[in-house]
């Protein structure tokens, strides 16, 4: 609403600032020795309350007689300030100003903070030999500066997320000038207020172009009893000459820290166990970061207790990043009168400016292993190949299981390696050993054992889990069908008879004919695209013992010999319970027979006597025409 009265007010101040210079010209004011003057001032951009050295070219005109030695002056009058320059002197001299003739002198001026959107009457003194006046132009200042901004932690192209107690931590602070002049000379004070503490006083900007945001890069700390939430931040703007603006710029503060920590016997890679009156063991704190920010300067304070006692007390971690975990270890002893048991020790976490107290279980005990198993595909079928079992060990004892390693033994080829080293079992972490195995497809639908065997330091478990093979179909070419085929045939019809035999339906089958340098799928010279489908066929479901003609229109190579050749179906199919499809291929041989001419060339090439035959076959029928050509002479 505001915006919109501006605007309607600039716009009704720019008409009076037209009609002012077209139909009045400057107001004049003459003296007892009057000259005839008139004029115009042309500021050369937008002036704003506060302004400085900013030039306003004015056009004067000698509406009299010839004016000599002229000195044009500026005068100070609100809301405008004379800039001195020219060495200090503000008049500008004109030797001649002829009758009718027009100059235009420039003078800057400085624009007071104090000034009002309006149109102000700016007097030039003007004297010459023939007599002085002091003249009046309309100068409108319809120009401001409107500061709004925002913030960023980080940078905008590397935005940080921040959470109570960080300190130091880079802030970009973005301003948008939302008026129409830009402002110059621009710089930010800063007041410290809750929960945020700028590490600066002030900072220097420079300029503030029109609706173009400017980056300033501050940094500040977070006070650490903060909570999350976006808070309002008081800056105080500076610009031009002591024009002055009071913003608020809205700071995000939603990271946060949170921490898991658990403790390890041993390390991370060589974890061992703790029993009453164990000594000098070393204990590894795993110290994660929950959080959403980079926790820094971290380190844990260790409070002696009961079942344990510490070498010392304070472990150095440093940097955690959000999601990411780091470790510290110390060496510790166990109290011999000790139990077994979960206990949880008292740990003070340090971190930024600020510490929180967590309870960390340690462990002393023996483990207690479990065994499950899942296959991967769930539901397997014969045929399936590297078929994975997961056995999933979980230790759902007081102590950590060392040493540990896991074996298979099983009906079916395993083809991953049948013993895994695992060495330790944490408590409540499950562990996931993968195995392969390959199941024929002659495999008889059943239920099969598969063993597992858990070996550790100081303990041995074994466990049966049973696996189902689910029967499956089995599609084969019962026959095929065609009539005889030569080299070189085209369009010849070749239809295969296709049976399940096996227990199931096989559902949504694509039969596919196997390529081959014999026998192809005939393809039109009208319709080459068909060459992309036309050795598949959509045959969709079959029923166990149900049969079907599949019929693939064929052409056979002119350059092949007479002889049989093998041609290759593929059948695609989906079953119940299968998240993967089956394929089976089956091969039939076809035979190609010789041709007519071919025939008849092999059994003279084979047979001498035939061969003798028609050579005296074809003797008598030169002899024969010699004499009838010999007789119709003698006539």
């Amino acid at each position: 609403m505001k915006s919109t009265v501006r605007k309607l007010t600039i716009g009704l101040l720019s008409i009076l600032i037209a009609l002012e210079i077209f139909s009045f010209g400057s107001i004049s004011f003459a003296n007892s020795t009057s000259i005839t003057i008139s004029g115009y001032a042309n500021p050369t951009q937008l002036l704003a309350p506060g302004e400085t050295e900013v030039p306003i070219t004015f056009t004067i005109i000698n509406l009299g007689t010839t004016l000599y030695n002229v000195n044009i002056t500026p005068l100070n009058y609100y809301p405008l300030e004379v800039y001195n320059y020219y060495n200090s002197s503000d008049i500008i001299n004109i030797p001649k100003l002829a009758s009718g003739s027009e100059v235009n002198v420039t003078f800057i001026y400085n624009v007071l903070p104090s000034a009002k959107d309006g149109i102000y009457k700016v007097p030039l003194m003007i004297n010459s030999s023939e007599g002085n006046e002091k003249e009046y132009f309309p100068v409108p200042v319809l120009g401001y500066v409107k500061i709004s901004g925002e913030s960023i932690w980080g940078s905008e192209s590397s935005p940080q997320i921040v959470s109570p107690g960080e300190t130091n931590v880079p802030l970009t602070l973005v301003l948008i000038n939302d008026g129409n002049v830009m402002a110059s000379n621009v710089s930010l004070n800063f007041t410290s207020k809750y929960p945020i503490k700028f590490d600066q006083n002030s900072t220097f900007v420079g300029y503030l172009p029109v609706g173009e945001p400017v980056e300033v890069p501050v940094y500040a700390s977070v006070y650490s009893n903060a909570t999350t939430g976006v808070y309002n931040l008081p800056i105080i703007v500076h610009y031009f000459n002591n024009s002055i603006q009071k913003i608020t710029i809205p700071v995000s503060i939603d990271g946060y820290e949170n921490f898991s920590i658990s403790a390890i016997w041993g390390s991370t890679t060589e974890p061992i166990t703790a029993s009453p009156g164990s000594t000098q063991l070393p204990l590894t704190f795993i110290v994660k970061n929950l959080g959403d920010v980079t926790a820094t300067n971290v380190s844990l304070t260790i409070v002696k207790d009961y079942p344990i006692s510490t070498s010392q007390n304070n472990i150095y971690i440093g940097i955690i990043p959000a999601g990411e975990e780091n470790l510290g270890s110390i060496t510790a002893n166990v109290y011999a009168n000790a139990t077994p048991g979960v206990y949880y020790v008292p740990v003070i976490i340090h971190y930024f400016d600020s510490s929180s107290l967590e309870y960390v279980p340690i462990v002393i005990s023996s483990p207690k292993i479990s065994i499950n198993m899942i296959t991967l595909p769930p539901q397997i079928f014969p045929g399936f190949y590297n078929v994975r079992i997961e056995a999933i060990l979980t230790n759902y004892g007081t102590g950590i299981a060392e040493d540990a390693n896991i074996s298979l033994q099983s009906p079916f080829k395993i083809v991953s390696p049948s013993n895994f080293s695992i060495g330790a079992i944490p408590i409540g972490s499950p562990i996931n050993v993968t195995f392969l195995i390959n199941v024929p497809n002659s495999t008889t639908p059943g239920n099969y054992t598969l063993k597992f065997t858990v070996n550790y330091d100081g303990g041995k478990i074994i466990k049966d889990e049973v696996i189902t093979i689910y029967p499956k179909a089995n599609i084969i070419i019962e026959k095929v069908i065609y009539n005889s085929i030569t080299p070189g045939a085209s369009k010849v019809p070749v239809t295969f008879v296709l049976k399940n035999i096996g227990d199931v339906t096989a559902k949504n089958i694509v039969v596919y004919l196997g390529s081959s340098n014999v026998i192809s799928p005939y393809v039109s010279s009208s319709d080459e695209l068909a060459a992309l489908t036309a050795s598949e066929q959509d045959i969709g479901d079959l029923k166990p013992d149900q049969s079907i003609n599949v019929t693939y229109v064929v052409d056979i190579s002119g350059g092949v010999s007479p002889g049989t050749y093998p041609a290759t179906l593929i059948m695609v199919w989906n079953q119940t319970g299968s998240l993967i499809p089956f394929e089976e291929s089956q091969t039939v041989n076809i035979t190609v027979s010789p041709s007519a001419i071919s025939q008849f060339t092999s059994n003279i090439t084979s047979n001498p006597l035939v061969l003798l035959l028609i050579i005296v076959v074809i003797v008598l029928i030169i002899a024969v025409i010699i004499i009838a050509v010999r007789a119709r002479g003698k006539k």
